[in-house]
């Protein structure tokens, strides 16, 4: 991807953005993140935003509701992730054919997504050395990720930074999300290079309450070994959906090496079962092209979130906590509440698209729909599935398990 692809990118997902009314996003005096997904058709060189997210909260373990009705995890990433499933889902008869063959639905070829976002993503990503930036477009040109045995980050010795104008401090950018407990890597909190260790699967932090909540950094690794389409979409699709680059804003703090590094070079080599595969993106930043509620410490998080995907019914929501913005106490436990993106709600979509095409799908027997359970439902995606568990067996180790009454709701 040349320096002009990743600039388009981001001029068009920050003036798509620019364009959405002003409800839920930030004030002068906050910021927040920006993430979305991109299609490219290959065959008519068009692009178009397709799913939007912004945000930056996560809710606390103590808050998980077993009916599948609040979003745990509020980073603009995941919103803009979910907001695309919504749209994968409104898709399914437009840019995919149903091949009988496999009894599953095929992505046109000519079709390709992108990922862009305003910020490094939380978690291993965002740990690299500190430095003094002329331009912070040349940031992705420094090696600076550089791990000790022991996981730790260690000062770059003489030649290994081929950049002008470039100094490394005995400091590294901070991430607060934490390493999980029973992680054999933890973070030492010493001052300098030290304070954090790398390629650990952490937990995004939350007030007081702690998440269930991995980090960015961890959940955009397990899309680019099974691909953005989850658990319930393998069951209805050919192959994987996977992301052919990803684009960061310009005068973001950025080290392509620790992307690298977060998403591809802490896992061991193993071979993946067909159709999946591990994903290379091609990574980089745009040059000129920056985000105005970029994250700076003058500012206050902005306490909403943004989902939009390019369907014609309901595209735009506004979360806050969870749910949607404006939701009164006495409407706050009713479908009213919910957003299109909550789990529930999605599998509603995967329910009804089953429903809509009983006769290409022989799944869930003679089960009644409206009796399927949420885990159930997720279990009968056994390629993907056993994928998952193989990957948390060999490289993943430890990842954030769940009460399983979280996932035995039905659709009502």
């Amino acid at each position: 991807m040349t320096e002009n692809f990743h600039n388009k990118i981001a001029k068009l997902c920050i003036d798509h953005f620019q364009n959405l009314p002003k409800t839920g996003k930030p004030t002068a005096k906050e910021w927040t993140i920006l993430s979305c997904i991109v299609k490219e058709n290959t065959i008519a060189h068009h692009l178009e935003v397709v799913a939007l997210g912004t945000g930056s909260k996560c809710i606390g373990k103590s808050r998980l509701s077993p009916k599948g009705d609040i979003l745990n995890d509020s980073h603009a990433e995941i919103i803009c992730r979910r907001a695309f499933l919504r749209y994968i889902y409104d898709q399914l008869n437009k840019i995919f054919t149903f091949n009988k063959n496999t009894a599953r639905f095929h992505l046109d070829n000519s079709i390709k997504f992108h990922f862009f976002t305003t910020h490094v993503p939380c978690g291993d990503a965002a740990i690299f050395p500190k430095q003094d930036f002329n331009e912070f477009g040349d940031a992705i040109e420094t090696d600076l990720s550089i791990a000790s045995p022991n996981g730790n980050l260690k000062r770059p010795a003489d030649g290994d930074i081929n950049v002008k104008n470039k100094q490394t401090k005995g400091d590294i950018y901070r991430t607060g999300a934490k390493c999980l407990p029973g992680e054999t890597k933890q973070d030492l909190h010493v001052k300098g290079l030290e304070f954090h260790t790398t390629g650990a699967v952490r937990t995004k932090p939350g007030r007081g309450d702690p998440t269930l909540s991995v980090s960015c950094s961890d959940k955009i690794a397990k899309w680019c070994h099974l691909g953005v389409q989850g658990a319930l979409l393998s069951i209805l699709l050919e192959k994987p959906l996977y992301l052919t680059s990803f684009t960061i804003s310009a005068q973001t703090q950025f080290c392509i090496n620790a992307l690298e590094r977060a998403l591809y070079d802490r896992f061991d080599t193993i071979e993946m079962k067909s159709p999946y595969r591990l994903n290379k993106m091609m990574l980089g930043q745009a040059s000129s092209i920056g985000f105005e509620f970029s994250k700076v410490e003058s500012k206050q998080p902005c306490p909403s979130s943004i989902a939009w995907c390019k369907i014609n019914s309901r595209p735009l929501e506004v979360a806050v906590e969870g749910k949607k913005q404006g939701i009164t106490k006495k409407k706050q436990n009713t479908k009213s509440c919910r957003l299109q993106i909550s789990k529930i709600e999605l599998f509603r979509s995967f329910l009804t698209t089953i429903e809509k095409n009983r006769n290409l799908f022989n799944l869930f027997g003679n089960i009644k729909l409206s009796e399927l359970q949420y885990g159930v439902a997720k279990s009968n995606a056994k390629e993907y599935q056993e994928m998952w568990t193989n990957l948390k067996l060999k490289h993943f180790k430890l990842w954030t398990v769940k009460d399983s009454a979280l996932l035995q709701f039905v659709v009502d």
